[in-house]
Order: structure tokens, then sequence, then C-alpha cells
């Protein structure tokens, strides 16, 4: 696969240095519309188990497609792309949108506000496919 860096991760290991995981703030993270309470906090993973999902996954209310997921870190971080694992059949996302530095965010506020960027998204389901950022 093609990194964002100088080499391919075929060949390397990039899951420790490059992965934003160990700066996410696992405790403080949360979802508004998610149909496990706390859901939200499995699906973040390792790169090395990124495929490893033991009935892991986030869904939202029956009836109600959209999530809102706030992901806090534990410092400043750049991401450069982000790996979108879903279901088949229709069951993976479609759609994406980022909003920065905004806590407290509501399905109101994300419909009013302009997002940092968006993402048509596709199925990924081995885990190889990363979607860029600006």
């Amino acid at each position: 696969m093609a990194c964002l860096h100088d080499h391919s991760c075929e060949d390397h290991d990039c899951s420790s240095n490059w992965s934003l995981y160990k700066h996410i703030d696992l405790p403080k993270v949360s979802a508004l519309n998610e149909a496990v309470p706390g859901s939200a906090k499995s699906v973040f993973k390792p790169w090395e188990h990124r495929l490893n999902s033991s009935e892991e996954h986030l869904e939202s209310n029956e009836g109600d497609p959209e999530l809102l997921v706030y992901i806090p870190f534990t410092s400043d971080v750049k991401i450069k792309s982000i790996a979108i694992i879903g279901g088949t059949d229709g069951t993976s996302p479609s759609k994406m949108r980022a909003f920065i530095n905004r806590d407290g965010i509501d399905f109101s506020d994300a419909q009013n506000m302009q997002a940092v960027q968006e993402w048509d998204l596709v199925e990924n389901l081995n885990g190889k496919l990363e979607f860029q950022t600006r």
C-alpha cells in the first residue's frame, strides 16, 4: 500500500510511527445517534489490529443513518489520511464530513456549519484504502 511518506507500508511497519491511535483520548470519544451507547470507543484500533472486528462496530440508531463522532486527541495532531472500514451490502458509510476543534457540536450545528473537508466514501472491507486529508 502506498503511504503518505517516502515508502510502501508493505515493506515497512508504519503502525507505530505513523498511527495517531496513541494520541486519541479514548475515554472521551463519544458519538451522537449510536445504537449502542459507548460503542464509538471500540472502533478505534492500532493499525495492526484494524481488521480484528470481533463484533466491535459502530451503528446508528435504526431509521436514522447519521452518526456524529467526537474524537478528542491528547496532543496537537496533523491527520494525513483516514481509513474507514465498513460492512458489506450497503452498510458502510457513504459520506463523511470533518469539523475540527469543535466541542459539543450537535446535528443542527453540523448541518449549518461548513465542514473543513467532505468525502464520498466507498466500501473498504480490507482497510487498505485511505482517504486523504487536505
